[in-house]
């Protein structure tokens, strides 16, 4: 019998033998000496404290319970409830600190030292608690603190009994128990001393506890199997459990072993003709399935998941935020007021819209497809170039401010930049390219060569997406290769989340039930309908492929009932067009073998007597194709009968015949079958989308005017033709380019259609497969799994709608219809957007297409709790495989990061189609105005796809932003300033109302700080000075820095990067090559320079590059270890240095999510001014060293060695000269003698008295 927990309750006649028992819980918690007491209930109910748990007499104002007392009884002496014998700090105190643990955390957090309704500081605090904790009846301040902690509510995240499987438990528990970590308070003298080891040691303990608590209520039965019926994600275990009358078995086919062979080679030998089958195999069912309605975010093939969740966040911001911003007002003043300003809003409206009519067409003509375009274009980014340039002080040999002088500089280069732009474009449009080129190029592409090929042609074929390819055939793009892919895609998406919901086991049998090897009558109702489902809609796809003359109608009838996509373990998903060849294994043959051997070999199996009898519904060997009878005569479909006659006209031996086998199910599952219908309907729909539009497309373009099918020689000569290839797919009948092959279309139009099939074939060479797919996980992380590129995107997001001309009322609408679609009801404007490919163009499905992760290519994992195991095996199990699943296999957490990065970019996508087409565009036209307004990252410029390969991964963004900039700056220059006036609004309200000197803190910031915004001197400073002070000790100027939040805001920033001069954007990084390779070898490309730690050990070395790698790899997301994000948190704690940004935790963490907000004050910025000038001085010193050298070794003449050292003065002289202006140090030696005339001594002693001379100064701030 078990101990009775209670026993001291009971009256002493009553308590039996056990009485002597210890029945403390806490018992092994407890010190050695104080371990089996018994303890024994001695409360008794009277007016006094129980003198033997008082400590000393203590005021009444120290009794929390003091105000709940009545007025006689307040003034009473008391003492702390439950304290423990041997400290003042009692179990009531544990309690409560454990209670408020994430509140004490969070003031932490936000740099406080003490919760404001607590008396102790939060040091303090901490120290009582680790001191009572190490005393006698330490154990039981455990037992109080870890008590009150489970009630912290962060902790009632934790979703045991709301969790539906281990998976999801462990998945709940884990984010739980990080965030409990992450906000709770960090004891440097703990075993955690960081947040993010915190929060990690959250996430494990939450990950483990939660699935092990969920399965243990599982045994005590709390979760019934009628609580298992309302799930509607069953796992094969949760079906198994369920009464006979809910489930039932399915027989799986290709059991009994089968022989290939003759029946004449199987009745002497079986043994190599033998095929093995599974074995006995069944599958458990469900007798009913309820299925929830679940939709996509945006017509793309993803993840079922809570998506009224996912679009809380985004319908309230839209909701709240925007949604009232544009919310007329309808007051009675503002009734009147619109009365009087409507004639001049409506006149100021009239004049925009003929402003931009005029506008658009110059742009047009001059900027975007006129013949001049070329040259315009490229003087236009030469001028702005130029004009970006940084301005030397001096103009003319004097000293004029740049907002006195510094700006007629600068357009002197715009207008230089403008001509040498201009007048490049000219000559390159006169000069030919080598034949080199042209040869290697026409080889490339698979055509002539092209004797006229200017310089600028070449480029601008390379460099400029779709260039001179006519508007329909963009058109025909969208309709076609957007349109109806999407179309079909979704359809067969809908099914597949019906199907995705079946456990591993309905997923077999509904595969069994499509392939035809289970009959319909066998299965349930609700499993057959989604196999009808299917089937209907494959039907009406293969209809779709016979009309388009894919397939023949023979063809069709005879897969009709039994075709699904088959797919194999550890094989490539299949390519556009697979589908049309012949299943099976092919074999070409002649005549004579055919008779022979190939139509005599079956597939047989014992049937119930131990007879060989043939496989049912297997045809063995069957001639397949056509074959021509006589030469210069049609070929005919090859026959029995045909073949006779082949062999009576004596081409018996010839090996002109095709014959297939078709795989029997035994032999695919040799091949690894996956045996998954969700998976299959999906990869069906899949190659159908592909396959289908890709032909339509090219029958509509063969239907075009400029296309012709038999033109003459000055035809083709005059209008540049070149005739389309009649290849054929590999193992089919097709031509590669369909209706089109064989016509004659315009050079431009064939190049954009084989840059797209190039596109969507992806590379070719293993390596850079293997390259690209570890790329884009390196992508992801600094984009869709980065908090701070979530917020950059939203904010910049918002201000390119209106950059575009967008209406901001319409994001609701976008929420709406998105959450409108989670809920499973049909929205025709999503669809209709959808089905043109509004979102197809985003970056999820552009820049992570075609890899591991492919948001297209869903391939079946599964995870099975294994009932032998005790219940924390499988909790420690099912965390290393969520671990696995999150890092590896990129899904429900960074899955998740990449849903919500698309959805972000859905909702504005929509919002400008809805607005487009309120406007009147047609449905293709408001599409690819939707596709571009935000950012089409599908290009099709060969020289821009491969700069985005390797060294700039990220120039689609910029490569696509700057046209849209220049076109509005050109027809809705007001866009531009409306917000150069808010952000000169905003900083000069800092100016005036906040703390600090702006005008000396901006004098010592870097080049790069100090900016402006687009590296234009009329715009507004990149760090806007707000009014505002987030510091809680002491008063601060704060700026924040604007540069993410406004799109192309780096585009001329040209004081960063290691190339000097080249915008930021265009600086190569290399990628995952750039982060790996190159330090690796050493060598930090980010900030050009050596790694530091180096040249000490060969392992040593190593040892810090493979260090430094790991950093710049792992995800920069808060309470990451290792992260810089989680680093900057801990440093905001723990530095206190003068070079230490001084910040609170809760500064550091906006930072890491995007709001990039600074204190800087004057004696840190002269501090890093004083390190900078003298990085400067000692790299002029070591110029002028090796200077020297070389003079002395004789490398140079004595007048080249003086000239280098008269520039290195110079140089020297201007640096000096702005440090001390900067800083405002008085610098005595000035006029002295130049650098050059300094030994090394000297120039050590005069930078170590500038340093001096700072500290001192310094020390007076």
């Amino acid at each position: 019998m078990s101990d009775n927990l209670f026993i001291d309750l009971l009256p002493e006649e009553e308590r039996g033998p056990g009485k002597n028992i210890n029945n403390n819980m806490f018992n092994d918690l407890l010190p050695e000496n104080d371990k089996n007491k018994i303890i024994k209930n001695e409360f008794k109910i009277s007016n006094e404290p129980d003198k033997k748990f008082l400590l000393k007499d203590i005021t009444s104002n120290d009794n929390i319970f003091s105000d709940l007392l009545p007025e006689n009884e307040k003034v009473i002496n008391n003492t702390k409830l439950f304290s423990d014998p041997d400290t003042e700090f009692g179990i009531s105190d544990a309690f409560i600190l454990g209670l408020t643990d994430t509140v004490r955390g969070v003031t932490q957090f936000a740099g406080g030292e003490k919760v404001f309704f607590m008396d102790e500081d939060l040091k303090t605090q901490q120290a009582r608690l680790n001191k009572a904790l190490q005393g006698d009846g330490g154990g039981l301040i455990a037992a109080a603190y870890f008590g009150g902690a489970i009630l912290d509510p962060v902790t009632w995240l934790i979703p045991v009994l709301r969790g539906r499987s281990l998976y999801k438990m462990a998945m709940a528990g884990g984010v739980s128990g990080g965030l409990a970590g992450a906000l709770g308070y960090v004891d440097e003298n703990g075993l955690f001393k960081t947040r993010a080891q915190q929060a990690g040691a959250g996430i494990i303990g939450g990950a483990i506890l939660s699935p092990a608590i969920g399965k243990t209520l599982d045994a005590l039965k709390v979760r019934k199997i009628n609580k298992l019926l309302e799930d509607q994600k069953f796992s094969d275990e949760d079906i198994i459990k369920l009464p006979d009358n809910l489930k039932r078995t399915i027989d799986l086919p290709g059991e009994e072993d089968i022989f290939k062979g003759t029946a004449k080679q199987l009745a002497k030998s079986r043994k190599k003709s033998k095929i093995e089958g599974r074995g006995k195999a069944q599958a458990i069912v469900r007798e009913k399935i309820k299925l929830k309605k679940i939709d996509s975010l945006d017509g793309r093939p993803g993840k079922d998941s809570n998506r009224n969740f996912i679009l809380r966040g985004p319908r309230e911001f839209f909701k709240t935020i925007i949604g009232n911003y544009v919310t007329p007002v309808t007051t009675p003043i503002s009734k009147g007021l619109k009365t009087l300003t409507q004639p001049i809003a409506e006149g100021v409206d009239k004049s925009k819209a003929f402003y931009t009519k005029k506008a658009k067409g110059v742009y047009d003509d001059y900027f975007s497809r006129g013949p001049q375009a070329g040259e315009f274009g490229t003087g236009a980014a030469g001028a702005l170039y130029g004009f970006a340039l940084p301005t030397d002080e001096k103009i003319f040999g004097v000293n004029v401010p740049e907002s006195e002088g510094g700006i007629l500089e600068r357009f002197s280069r715009a207008g230089l930049g403008f001509m040498m732009g201009f007048g490049g474009a000219k000559i390159a449009k006169k000069v030919q390219v080598p034949d080199i080129i042209k040869q290697r190029r026409a080889k490339a592409l698979g055509m002539d060569v092209e004797e006229d090929l200017s310089v600028a042609s070449y480029l601008a074929k390379n460099f400029v997406d779709g260039f001179k390819v006519p508007k329909k055939l963009k058109e025909l793009e969208t309709e076609d290769l957007e349109g109806l892919k999407n179309k079909i895609e979704l359809s067969f998406f809908r099914i597949y989340q019906e199907a995705n919901q079946l456990s591993t086991k309905e997923r077999q049998v509904l595969y069994n039930l499509l392939e035809g090897d289970i009959k319909y009558n066998v299965v349930p109702k609700d499993l057959a309908n989604i196999a009808k489902k299917a089937r209907k809609q494959i039907t009406k796809i293969t209809n779709m492929y016979i009309q388009a003359g894919l397939i023949t109608e023979e063809t069709a009838l005879r897969n009709i009932e039994r075709y699904i996509k088959r797919s194999y373990g550890g094989k490539e998903l299949s390519k556009i067009g697979s589908e049309l060849r012949a299943r099976g294994v092919l074999e070409t043959i002649t005549p004579n073998e055919w008779i022979n051997q190939y139509s005599k070999t079956k597939a047989f199996k014992f049937d119930d007597a131990g007879k060989l009898v043939p496989l049912k519904g297997h045809k063995g060997w069957e001639l397949f194709g056509q074959v021509q009878k006589k030469k210069f005569e049609d070929p005919i479909t090859a026959t029995p009968d045909v073949v006779k006659d082949l062999i009576k006209a004596g081409r018996g031996d010839e090996p002109i015949l095709t014959a297939r086998w078709e795989y029997t199910k035994q032999e695919r599952l040799g091949m690894s079958e996956i045996e998954d219908g969700a998976f299959a309907i999906m990869e069906t729909g899949r190659l159908m989308s592909q396959t289908l539009p890709r032909y339509k497309f090219y029958a509509d373009v063969a239907a075009q005017t400029f296309t012709k099918t038999a033109p003459s020689a000055d035809e083709i000569a005059k209008l540049d033709l070149v005739e389309v290839p009649k290849t054929k797919r590999t193992g089919t009948i097709q031509f590669t380019y369909g209706d089109l092959a064989g016509k004659y279309i315009p050079r431009e139009v064939y190049e954009n259609i084989f840059q797209i099939n190039k596109i969507t074939e992806g590379p070719t060479l293993p390596a850079f497969k293997l390259y690209r797919d570890l790329n884009q996980v390196w992508k992801a992380s600094k984009t869709a799994w980065n908090p701070t590129v979530h917020v950059n995107n939203m904010i910049s997001n918002l201000v390119l709608l209106d950059l575009v001309d967008g209406s901001a009322s319409l994001l609701p609408a976008a929420v709406k219809a998105f959450n409108n679609q989670s809920k499973g009801k049909s929205v025709k404007i999503l669809e209709e957007a959808s089905n043109l490919g509004v979102f197809s163009s985003n970056y999820v499905k552009q820049e992570l297409k075609g890899g591991i992760l492919d948001p297209d290519k869903i391939k079946p994992a599964h995870y099975t709790y294994d009932p032998s195991k005790d219940t924390i095996t499988n909790a420690v199990g099912m965390s290393s495989f969520i671990y696995k699943d999150l890092i590896k296999k990129n899904k429900f957490g960074l899955q998740k990061l990449s849903d919500y990065y698309a959805l972000e970019d859905s909702i504005f996508r929509l919002a400008l189609y809805m607005d487009r087409r309120k406007k009147g565009y047609s449905k293709v036209q408001a599409a690819q105005d939707a596709r571009k307004g935000f950012i089409d990252y599908n290009i099709q410029a060969p020289g821009i796809n491969a700069l985005r390969a390797l060294p700039t991964p990220f120039l689609a963004y910029t490569y696509r932003v700057i046209p849209i900039l220049a076109e509005t700056a050109v027809v809705r220059p007001w866009k531009f300033a409306k917000y150069a006036a808010l952000g000169y609004m905003f900083n000069n309200a800092g100016e005036l109302l906040g703390e600090g000197s702006p005008k000396a803190e901006r004098a010592l910031m870097t080049e790069e700080e100090k900016g402006r915004i687009g590296g234009l001197p009329f715009l507004p400073f990149k760090n806007i000075k707000l009014p505002v002070d987030f510091n809680i000790d002491e008063d601060k100027s704060t700026y924040i820095n604007l540069t993410r939040f406004v799109p192309g805001g780096d585009i001329f920033d040209l004081n960063s990067g290691t190339i000097p001069l080249l915008p930021q954007p265009l600086q190569a990084n290399f990628g995952l090559f750039g982060e790996v390779m190159a330090p690796m070898l050493g060598f930090d490309l980010f900030r050009g320079d050596v790694i530091k730690g180096q040249n000490i050990s060969e392992f040593e070395d190593f040892s810090s590059r493979a260090k430094f790698v790991a950093k710049r790899l792992i995800p920069n997301f808060p309470f990451v270890p290792g992260s810089y994000s989680t680093e900057r948190i801990e440093r905001a704690r723990k530095d206190k240095t003068p070079l230490s940004r001084g910040e609170s935790e809760i500064l550091a963490f906006a930072n890491t999510i995007g709001f990039k907000v600074t204190q800087p004050t004057i004696s840190r910025l002269k501090t890093i001014k004083t390190l900078e000038f003298r990085r400067k001085i000692k790299g002029l010193q070591e110029k002028l060293r090796i200077t020297y050298n070389k003079y002395d070794r004789g490398q140079i003449s004595l007048e080249k060695r003086n000239d280098q050292i008269s520039e290195i003065d110079k140089q020297y002289v201007k640096i000096r000269d702005k440090f001390a202006k900067d800083t405002n140090v008085p610098i005595d030696f000035q006029k002295a003698v130049p650098l050059s005339e300094f030994p090394s001594t000297i120039l050590e002693a005069v930078t170590g008295g500038i340093k001096k001379q700072t500290e001192k100064l310094f020390s007076k701030e």
